[in-house]
């Protein structure tokens, strides 16, 4: 509404309802949440980071052979045994997984279209 419209007693014009004016509706309502629950299962995620970052230190040795394989082959090989059964565990013991809860993500929050 302009000054002049103001001044002579005018009543604003009824403005056009925007669709995007309009809250929507969140997608993740009614979805099991944690509710801010540890999740502390997720440091075992570690175990596979400091079995490969370790082998260079603690296994990078021809002597012993296990199998005919240098040891840090044997590490390595060991190593890539033992990720994804820890993944595994992980991923059983989270509650998040147990509960079938949303995890929301920054790009799920709404935001400029």
């Amino acid at each position: 509404m302009s000054p002049t419209d103001e001044a002579a007693g005018r009543s604003p014009e009824p403005r056009e309802a925007d669709p995007l004016d309009s809250p929507e509706p969140d997608p993740l309502e009614g979805l099991p949440t944690l509710g801010g629950q540890a999740r502390r299962s997720l440091w075992m995620l570690l175990v596979p980071v400091v079995l490969y970052g370790a082998a260079p230190f603690v296994a990078n040795r021809i002597d012993p052979r296990i199998l005919g394989v240098p040891f840090l082959l044997a590490w390595v090989i060991a190593a890539t045994v033992i990720s994804p059964v820890a993944i595994w565990l992980v991923a059983r013991f989270d509650p998040a997984y147990r509960t079938g809860a949303v995890e929301p993500v920054p790009a799920d929050e709404g935001g400029t279209r």
